[in-house]
């Protein structure tokens, strides 16, 4: 069965995550978020691409509720694995919150 990696990007200003399919676990957040911005610039959404460009410098990102470090790799972050067909998915969910109080 092979591995497929997706990454979801929830942000505060749309109810529609982002979502980005990555060829390599290895890949940083940076990385990531950078290929998802591309993405959107290539596929004739600019102004979706200049949002989550912007979403990613000013807000703090958070997995499973823990902060998380831009520089962190896909493989070191707990992802939740689901089979869909004969494929194996390894599905990542990043939030970008400009603030957290509470704990």
């Amino acid at each position: 069965m092979e591995a497929n990696y997706v990454v979801k990007i929830n942000t505060a200003l749309s109810n529609k995550p982002f979502w980005v399919k990555i060829a390599n676990p290895k890949m940083s957040v940076d990385s990531i978020v950078t290929e998802a911005v591309d993405t959107l610039r290539n596929s004739g959404k600019p102004l979706e691409s200049q949002q989550l460009a912007d979403l990613y410098k000013s807000h703090q990102i958070y997995n499973n509720g823990k902060t998380v470090d831009k520089g962190s790799f896909f493989d070191e972050l707990p992802a939740k694995t689901q089979v869909v067909g004969d494929q194996s998915v390894d599905v990542l969910e990043l939030d970008l919150i400009s603030t957290h109080s509470g704990g």
